[in-house]
């Protein structure tokens, strides 16, 4: 058992920690959250002993280990698979193979694994720090935003592989499915404090935020009897036949103590400048083909129309054309064949994660916003500066002191001030909590123009997606419906990266016909359970939405109902309110129950379907 007790950490003024506390038991998945900058990162240094604590301790086992994803990148090995396996010592011979899966369960090809380390990017060689973590099997295992580097499939089969993690386990990221997916507990550093409970993300946040509401209403109460009290004690003070009295309120009042008000929580919330479009169709992309020079074709005849609403993401394995196609749509490359046609009245706004590089590190905040939108005031770019959660005097911080994730924000903040009616969006929520990644998607989903984003996330997949560009098996392809439709329905063809294929080819065969049909029939059979009961969870997801609105029209009718005095309307729309108010408690049951139904489905049939294999 670890035990974190009373643990205070300060950085000058500032406050990270100020005596919290927790535990974690044997095998314990735990889902760290909380916003950016509050202190996640800064737990894990202290637990690994990379700073010092202020006060308080941490206590683990003896001959307990901790592993960390390290983003410092030093290699000494020939080949990658040797610097995976170098920390197996003397068990390379029996389990050199942990180290062959993972590597390729994280995208690495067979022939990929004696090359050296060097000749990969930047993420790939996260990647490989990754899979000597995951081989060495520590104790503790701590991974801070570890899919911010991989790509879908390989995030579905770190997925898996977690989830059947032999010891504990803290994970930093903004991935929701991922956490609900993989974690045990979740733990949130909030106000300064450590919540912890067993369960996912959203039963924590639900928790904290009910009792936080509890605590406003008592409050609101505690400050209208505080009020009845002072006003007695005002009127009758100056009478000697009620000074007992008096004196007897006064010291209750002193004794009671007051109930502080909670500071407000920013949230990034903003939506982005639509720009008029009255025609239908935005983009024509007619026959495209492209590669790099002396690379092989990435892009070959694909054809496709974008229109006003759509909402495209573009999904498949790093290094293989996601980015690319996003660079020919917003004209940064130039088709090798085909062509690519924009209706003359198509203004589009690029966020794309080389574009970050292009921030001036000499430039404020509040400067590289005005470069977007030279006609705003001063006060105008400042109040988007809060918008982004930079507020006051955060606005004239210099771009290169800023973190990955600030950056991102500065990067939103400057596509904002562009009227646009099409959206490119590359892995935006990368470096974002889990609350801005929130506010983002709402943005997205107001937007009335189109949209085409890339990213891993599976859980925004499923809630933007409604057509797909799906790079896969060395092909591109479009497909005409959501991802879980795609899933259903298709699958990707290496579901384990090339972990199966690898296998496959070492045993000299490939999947039999009868391998394959038992697989259709499995994927057909999961889709027939799984499909009314996300039709289920849809339905109810929209009846809570419509309720909440009608909960909202209901609050303002009884304001003009209060500020008339109107007694008889109030008591009406009260008894209406408080109707509504249970039936979306009532939809939330059910829509937790639906989607723990759907989750259970689908990890059913994944198991049977791997089984195949």
């Amino acid at each position: 058992m670890i035990s974190v007790q009373n643990l205070s950490k300060h950085y000058g003024q500032r406050v990270v920690f100020d005596g919290v506390s927790f535990r974690m038991n044997p095998g314990e998945r735990l889902g760290l959250v909380g916003r950016n900058g509050h202190g996640k990162t800064t737990l894990f240094r202290l637990l690994l002993g990379q700073e010092e604590i202020d006060s308080g301790q941490i206590v683990l086992p003896k001959g307990y280990t901790l592993g960390y994803l390290s983003q410092h990148l030093e290699f000494h090995e020939p080949n990658i698979l040797a610097e995976v396996t170098r920390v197996l010592g003397d068990r390379v011979a029996e389990e050199g193979y942990r180290a062959e899966a993972a590597l390729m369960g994280l995208g690495f090809t067979r022939e990929d694994l004696e090359r050296p380390a060097s000749e990969f990017s930047g993420g790939y060689q996260i990647r490989v720090n990754l899979a000597r973590v995951l081989v060495e099997q520590p104790s503790l295992l701590l991974l801070d935003e570890p899919t911010n580097y991989l790509d879908i499939t390989s995030v579905r089969w770190l997925t898996r592989f977690l989830s059947k993690w032999p010891g504990e386990l803290i994970i930093i990221t903004h991935d929701r499915r991922f956490l609900a997916n993989v974690t045990t507990h979740s733990m949130a550093i909030h106000r300064g404090e450590l919540r912890r409970m067993e369960g996912t993300v959203e039963k924590l946040y639900e928790q904290i935020f009910t009792e936080e509401e509890v605590y406003a209403n008592t409050r609101a109460n505690d400050e209208k009897k505080r009020k009845q009290e002072e006003r007695f004690i005002e009127r009758f003070r100056s009478k000697a036949s009620k000074a007992t009295l008096v004196q007897s309120r006064i010291k209750a009042l002193e004794k009671r103590g007051r109930m502080e008000a909670l500071d407000n929580e920013q949230d990034l919330k903003f939506r982005f400048n639509p720009a008029p479009f009255h025609a239908s169709t935005m983009m024509t992309v007619d026959s495209l083909s492209f590669g790099y020079a002396k690379g092989p074709s990435l892009i070959d005849e694909l054809s496709f129309t974008l229109d006003k609403g759509d909402r495209v993401a573009i999904i498949g394995p790093n290094g293989r054309g996601k980015t690319t196609l996003l660079n020919l749509l917003a004209g940064e490359l130039k088709p090798k064949q085909g062509r690519i046609r924009s209706n003359p009245n198509t203004e589009v706004a690029y966020f794309g994660q080389t574009n970050i590089a292009r921030l001036d590190s000499r430039h404020t905040i509040e400067e590289e916003l005005l470069i977007s939108a030279p006609d705003l005031s001063r006060t105008a770019i400042r109040t988007l500066a809060g918008l982004l959660m930079f507020p006051g005097d955060d606005a004239v911080k210099s771009v290169d002191v800023l973190s990955g994730g600030e950056r991102s924000r500065v990067l939103l903040g400057k596509l904002l001030c562009e009227p646009a009616n099409l959206l490119l969006l590359d892995e935006p929520t990368n470096h974002l909590d889990i609350e801005s990644v929130e506010g983002l998607m709402d943005a997205v989903d107001e937007f009335p123009g189109a949209v085409v984003i890339v990213t891993h996330n599976e859980e925004i997949l499923e809630r933007v997606a409604n057509r797909l560009v799906i790079f896969d098996g060395g092909k591109v392809s479009l497909f005409e419906s959501g991802y879980r439709d795609f899933l259903d329905r298709v699958g990707w063809q290496s579901e384990a990266g090339e972990v199966k294929a690898a296998k496959k080819r070492v045993s000299g065969g490939k999947p039999s016909k009868e391998v394959r049909r038992k697989r259709a029939e499995l994927v057909k059979a999961r889709g027939r359970i799984a499909g009314p009961l996300d039709k289920r969870v849809k339905k109810t997801e929209a009846r809570i939405m419509e309720l909440e609105q009608e909960v909202a029209k209901a609050d303002a009718e009884m304001l003009r109902a209060a500020e008339a005095s109107d007694a008889d309307a109030m008591a009406r729309v009260g008894v209406l309110t408080k109707q509504k108010r249970a039936d979306i408690e009532t939809a939330f049951a059910e829509l937790e129950q639906l989607t723990e139904e759907l989750d259970a489905v689908h990890k059913e049939w994944d198991a049977k379907i791997d089984a195949l294999s």
